[in-house]
């Protein structure tokens, strides 16, 4: 038993007769309109009403089977009954490419009556377009509207499609703006296809025009919020983009980790670190973004930028307790010392020494030789000063302060 595609019904109900055509446009002398109705041979009439009979009763193999077996003789009858036959495949799964070659004989006699004719059309040109043999079924609307001399906003909007697929983004454009005009209430479907022709030929500004109406025609799709502002970051302008997550966050619009990052983002873009890092700890600490090595080396650099030095040091340290490298741990230990927390330096420098991947042994040993000797602990800070003078990135500095060390500590009388 064939069973019937619950795709195409309405394709096949339209092809039929059952549903209306699209409004027309006027047209002087259209060819739809000049056909004369013809009548099938009584013999084909008969089986053709048995087979829809059995197509309206759903028995599709019984419908098939009894137009399978007809073998007209004038030309109207067979064009017709290929067109029947086409439009009950149509309806069956699996079945698309027996349905296109019986439309296309169908279509090819040009014999049909008008109406049948521009709904064999139609249907073929869908099923191309369904097929995704996207040239011929520009082709075939094409002649659809030759003939019927109609102006469809489907068929506009499908065209579209179809050249969108081929990428030929600058014939989009015209096809999705006809397909806006003839529509009475606003489709998106036809400004996603305009944005996304702007976007793929990188006229980036063009695409956020686009978005800008798609927000205010349909201000309820908390997306086109966050694609406008993509739109806005992709043409370079930070701060429109900026002021539009804004928005979008504060109506709590956001769906996705990547629009918090993004926002974060735009405030470090536009120089407001500050911001941009009280946003970030505020996805990390409710779980929306994942605590890892990138999301928390990325909040201590914000805050380092923000000069909020401790709290900079703070988030290099759970990234370091996080990955064991020495890298996280070195820049706590600078930061640390900066903000002069010397015993959280000679810590935060004691593990740089002892972790994974550290690239430059002197410039940690001058870090602990300064927050020693600031901390009153000359000695170890003599000891720390001696081990960068043997690095080359650091023995120059090193030099003078081993001076440095030696002379502040006679003073004190501390034996080095």
């Amino acid at each position: 038993m064939l069973m019937k595609s619950k795709l195409l019904p309405a394709l096949v109900m339209a092809a039929l007769g059952v549903a209306a055509l699209p409004q027309a446009q006027a047209a002087e002398k259209c060819e739809i309109d000049t056909r004369k109705t013809k009548v099938m041979s009584e013999r084909v009439g008969k089986k053709v009403q048995r087979s829809f009979e059995a197509y309206s009763e759903e028995r599709m193999d019984d419908a098939l089977a009894t137009l399978l077996e007809i073998s007209p003789r004038a030309e109207f009858d067979q064009a017709y009954v290929n067109r029947f036959i086409g439009n009950i495949y149509a309806g069956i799964e699996g079945k698309t490419a027996e349905a296109l070659k019986y439309l296309q004989l169908a279509v090819d006699a040009d014999v049909l009556g008008g109406t049948d004719q521009a709904q064999a059309m139609r249907l073929l040109a869908d099923l191309r377009m369904q097929e995704k043999q996207y040239k011929k079924a520009l082709a075939d609307y094409e002649k659809w509207m030759a003939f019927t001399c109609k102006e469809d906003k489907n068929v506009y909007l499908r065209m579209g499609q179809a050249q969108y697929e081929l990428k030929q983004y600058n014939k989009v454009i015209p096809l999705a703006d006809k397909a806006i005009a003839l529509e009475s209430k606003p489709n998106k479907n036809a400004y996603v296809l305009k944005m996304g022709s702007y976007y793929e030929s990188k006229q980036y500004p063009k695409a956020a025009k686009v978005v800008e109406t798609m927000v205010e025609l349909f201000p309820s799709e908390s997306k086109l919020w966050v694609q406008l502002a993509q739109m806005y970051l992709l043409s370079e302008d930070y701060k429109k983009a900026l002021y539009t997550m804004d928005v979008a966050y504060r109506q709590d619009l956001f769906e996705k980790p990547s629009h918090y990052k993004m926002l974060a983002q735009l405030y470090a873009q536009n120089e407001i670190p500050y911001q941009s890092a009280r946003i970030q700890e505020m996805y990390l600490s409710k779980g929306i973004v994942e605590k890892d090595e990138a999301s928390l080396s990325m909040l201590a650099n914000t805050y380092h930028q923000a000069k909020e030095v401790k709290k900079a040091a703070k988030y290099y340290g759970e990234a370091a307790k996080l990955t064991n490298k020495a890298k996280h741990y070195s820049k706590q230990a600078a930061l640390l010392l900066e903000a002069q927390d010397y015993r959280g330096a000679q810590a935060a420098g004691r593990d740089a020494l002892n972790a994974e991947g550290l690239k430059s042994v002197g410039q940690v040993q001058m870090v602990l030789a300064q927050a020693y000797f600031y901390d009153g602990k000359y000695k170890q800070a003599y000891v720390a000063c001696e081990a960068a003078s043997k690095d080359s990135k650091t023995a120059k500095a090193a030099k003078s302060w081993l001076s440095y060390i030696k002379d502040t500590a006679k003073r004190k009388n501390v034996r080095i």
